[in-house]
């Protein structure tokens, strides 16, 4: 598999930017390189002069090649530099952070992004295949249609997860101005991604990350936000969302995502990056019709290997069977229906499996966690360790 080939035009020290490049498994070519088509995006400073940018930017363009501009404040394009498919990104920018940006560029495009490491996984590689140490499992949870109980899955498989394993989950709510996991989870007050949103991507550290993390006190999870205002949704860029999640799965053995119930660039982004997509259903006739086109979405994105079907209210409706059929998928779980318990535990802002831990619900909802470490139910109480993380990245798209 090729690696992503990047134009890079750098006027202050583009060693970092290439080292940076190099270490996350992109390829750079010069910026005069003869055959400009044979790249995959381009990465240029507009501070180069405008007598440099009108010598290659043509080229570029002509070549149907999109670019990632660098801009200061107080830069000015030449006629003819910048198209509709460009991204314009504020200086200074450092190595890690112009990465963020050209991972999510290539997700937008439907393009392969290779591993963290700069390998690759082998073509059929299961996901436990490669196995880079210290870095977590994300699951990402999806409902094409909402109202089916996602949130409520993602916040109760996370506490299962860490009662399960003891190990550090953290629960990270990606449904971007709409949801957020604190109105059924109840964590002291903490600020969300947005708060970083106004920051250069420079300053996206560990450190700020971790600022931003809730505790839930009763069971450890830990809980990073979006933020809670829908207002301020459109200023949680998928290059943030991302950033975060590197950050997550470098600092926890477990991340579950509660995505938005739609195909947003910032969702196509999170389901793409995943190890697995739990994708939610109630057997009813609207949720499972677009589940089935969720699926078929999925497979010609090359990821409908990694979903696994959760049917949520399963013991009234729709066969498990003929929902099977439909979807093409066999059921991996089911859990059961069990609305007052339900609404009890969110009122309090307490998980089901917690708060009614000898019900059925939090049996099947451990259920749902056991799918995710691969215990066997009798070894569900001992320690586990999770052994995998982005080890395959299959070709990922979005809707125009």
């Amino acid at each position: 598999m090729e690696r992503p080939r990047i134009l890079l035009a750098i006027g202050s020290d583009p060693e970092q930017y290439a080292d940076a490049l190099a270490r996350a498994g992109f390829e750079t070519l010069p910026i005069d390189t003869p055959a400009p088509e044979s790249a995959d995006l381009a990465v240029i400073d507009c501070d180069l002069g405008p007598e440099m940018l009108e010598s290659f930017y043509p080229a570029i363009r002509d070549a149907g090649i999109r670019s990632i501009l660098l801009v200061g404040e107080s830069t000015e394009l030449p006629a003819g530099v910048g198209g509709a498919g460009d991204e314009i990104a504020l200086k200074p920018l450092n190595g890690d952070a112009l990465v963020y940006r050209l991972q999510a560029s290539l997700i937008r495009a439907g393009r392969t992004i290779p591993t963290e490491s700069g390998a690759w996984a082998a073509e059929g590689d299961s996901a436990s295949a490669v196995t880079p140490i210290g870095e977590g499992h994300v699951v990402s949870v999806f409902a094409p249609k909402g109202g089916v109980g996602k949130t409520t899955v993602s916040v109760n498989v996370a506490v299962a997860l860490r009662q399960q394993t003891r190990s550090e989950v953290i629960l990270f709510d990606a449904d971007v101005g709409v949801g957020n996991v604190t109105s059924v989870l109840d964590v002291p007050y903490k600020l969300g991604l947005v708060d970083l949103s106004g920051t250069p991507p420079a300053e996206w550290t560990d450190a700020a990350f971790e600022h931003l993390v809730a505790v839930h006190p009763e069971t450890g999870v830990r809980v990073l936000t979006w933020g809670s205002d829908p207002a301020d949704s459109e200023h949680v860029s998928v290059e943030l969302l991302i950033a975060a999640l590197k950050w997550a799965r470098t600092h926890h053995s477990f991340v579950i995502v509660d995505n938005h119930p739609g195909y947003d660039d910032r969702t196509m982004a999170m389901l793409a990056v995943a190890n697995e997509i739990l994708l939610v259903v109630t057997p009813e006739v609207g949720a499972v019709k677009n589940s089935a086109q969720f699926l078929d979405l999925a497979r010609e994105l090359g990821l409908g290997n990694v979903v696994k079907v959760v049917v949520n209210r399963a013991n009234h409706g729709i066969r498990m069977q003929d929902m099977a059929s439909t979807l093409g998928l066999p059921i991996s779980a089911t859990i059961v229906s069990n609305g007052p318990k339900s609404v009890i535990a969110s009122n309090e802002g307490r998980p089901i499996v917690t708060k009614f831990p000898r019900e059925k619900i939090s049996d099947d909802l451990h259920a749902v966690a056991r799918l995710i470490t691969n215990a066997d139910p009798a070894e569900a109480e001992a320690p586990r360790r999770s052994r995998s993380w982005w080890t395959r990245l299959a070709q990922r798209a979005t809707e125009a």
